[in-house]
């Protein structure tokens, strides 16, 4: 592989960061990637070394590298800050995003799965896991849940809520998973310790019945349970 970088950054920088914004900036396909994988692409170099490098660029703000529980990172320059420290300024589409969402395994799975029928529900499901997950897992973990016990909470939601077409095809799904966070967040942690010995089945009843309640209440006022959609960059 060719790793193109620019000269001026290795003068302002380090050859090392010139290396890998070089290859962030040309080679990079802005799509979610395994550390595994990004250890094999930098070979060349030791582990150490390319992980010195990742901190330093996160130190200086000039990279921004969102990761995952499975190990699968995206990796974003900052215009901003890239040209403040180097001089240059980045291609017209060097700081967009990746075009997929950083999504684990079982996600994966799931959207696989709503996207196999074109109802309604599965359809707002689908849009939920591309366009939200993000955002839905950081409030979860806002509101004092790991990020583990977030991905397992959420695991549930999708399948408790496409597992009730009839309750959910016409509702605010990002509104229920606030709620269903603050309802459940100490059931979840609790389950997550005792790891399903024996009160499975006591959270799931309170599942229901937090389910219940939610859309009975929205039913009554549904401008009062309406949020407003959460939204990420």
């Amino acid at each position: 592989m060719n790793i193109r970088f620019e000269t001026q950054v290795a003068e302002k920088l380090s050859i090392h960061e010139a290396i890998f914004l070089g290859w962030l900036q040309f080679n990079y396909a802005r799509t979610p990637i395994k550390t595994d994988e990004l250890e094999q692409i930098f070979s060349f170099w030791k582990d150490e070394l390319l992980y010195k490098v990742l901190l330093r660029l996160e130190e200086r703000k000039i990279i921004e590298v969102r990761r995952n529980l499975e190990d699968f990172c995206i990796f974003t320059i900052n215009p901003t800050a890239y040209q403040a420290q180097t001089g240059l300024t980045l291609e017209a589409d060097s700081n967009l995003r990746g075009s997929e969402p950083l999504l684990d395994d079982n996600l994966k799975k799931h959207l696989k799965r709503f996207q196999g029928t074109d109802s309604i529900l599965n359809k707002k499901l689908s849009q939920l896991i591309k366009e939200d997950t993000e955002a839905l897992l950081l409030y979860a973990q806002e509101e004092g849940l790991t990020a583990e016990v977030a991905n397992v909470s959420f695991d549930k939601f999708l399948h408790y809520v496409a597992s009730n077409p009839d309750r959910f095809w016409n509702s605010d799904l990002v509104a229920y998973w606030r709620f269903w966070v603050s309802n459940n967040k100490e059931k979840v942690q609790t389950e997550a310790k005792n790891n399903g010995t024996g009160k499975r089945a006591a959270i799931e009843r309170s599942v229901q019945s937090a389910a219940n309640s939610w859309l009975k209440k929205k039913a009554q006022d549904p401008q009062l349970y309406k949020s407003v959609k959460i939204t990420h960059e």
